[in-house]
């Protein structure tokens, strides 16, 4: 998303939809790396036990993109479960269609739809899911409210998003980007990947929205490459709030800022040559 001096809801969905869009070429081609055991698939897996979904239960997932933590909550409400995944992204849910039929899950449900947007009755679901989707939403307590009244009475609600910078090491090269461009700092109270990463406001902002029996921790998601130059391929590919600082500029200027995104790796270079990024991920869960 391109920086400006103003936030604009509108302008700002219409960037995030053109983004993911953009990018949902690179989660295909980089799915083994993002959904690895100790990946995406470790925060998916998580969610769905905090959530305490389990065989016939209806789960909404927000934010699915490709279909997590959906596909995941689909295998754990089997048999007689279902899960509507939504997501803004058409391109996105495409690929987790395809995802879907591959594992011959025929219980999910896949609807494009800004998560502002979102429409069914009260008391729809037994149980409401997003991994790192929370923080990218600019009306994020209208949002919560009206998660919760999609929920049955005793529904749980799950989510994830991303811990602070410093603890989440694929945003190691960010402050190197914003010093090679001289990009001031991100304008606070926005949304992006670290906008929720304080736990007790997201607490905060659950309870305010009528949740009770409140709870946060912490996990750890793990990426990995075999080499330095595919981590900032990876990344180029997959991050979209990070790669928007970077595009459009000359093309002699992107080459040389990837360059140093490539060095930045160093710290994270195990003695083989792989790169290991260790990404705190902060979830939340509340009742109805």
């Amino acid at each position: 998303m391109t920086e400006t001096t103003s936030f604009d809801p509108a302008q700002y969905r219409d960037s995030i939809r053109t983004e993911w869009r953009d990018a949902a070429p690179g989660w295909r081609a980089w799915l083994e790396v993002l959904e690895a055991a100790d990946g995406g698939q470790a925060v998916s897996r998580s969610l769905v036990q905090l959530a305490g979904i389990g065989p016939g239960d209806a789960v909404l997932d927000v934010a699915a993109g490709y279909g997590e933590p959906g596909l995941t909550a689909a295998r754990a409400v089997a048999p007689g479960g279902q899960v509507v995944c939504t997501d803004i992204s058409a391109e996105m849910l495409a690929f987790g269609r395809e995802r879907a039929a591959a594992e011959g899950l025929d219980n999910l449900q896949f609807v494009e739809r800004d998560a502002e947007e979102l429409a069914f009755k009260e008391a729809s679901f037994d149980a409401v899911l997003s991994r790192q989707g929370l923080q990218f939403l600019p009306d994020v307590a209208g949002v919560l409210a009206r998660l919760h009244s999609f929920l049955k009475p005793g529904g749980r609600l799950a989510a994830a998003v991303w811990g602070p910078p410093q603890a989440v090491q694929f945003a190691a090269p960010v402050p190197l980007i914003r010093a090679e461009l001289q990009l001031p700092p991100p304008p606070a109270g926005i949304p992006g990947p670290f906008a929720l990463a304080d736990a007790g406001q997201l607490a905060g902002l659950v309870e305010a929205a009528g949740f009770t029996d409140v709870e946060t921790g912490t996990l750890t998601a793990i990426y990995q490459t075999d080499s330095a130059e595919l981590a900032t391929r990876w990344l180029r590919d997959v991050a979209p709030p990070i790669t928007s600082l970077v595009d459009g500029r000359p093309p002699e200027v992107q080459e040389h800022v990837w360059a140093k995104v490539t060095q930045a790796w160093a710290p994270y270079t195990t003695a083989d040559g792989r790169v290991r990024l260790e990404n705190q991920a902060v979830w939340v869960t509340g009742s109805k």
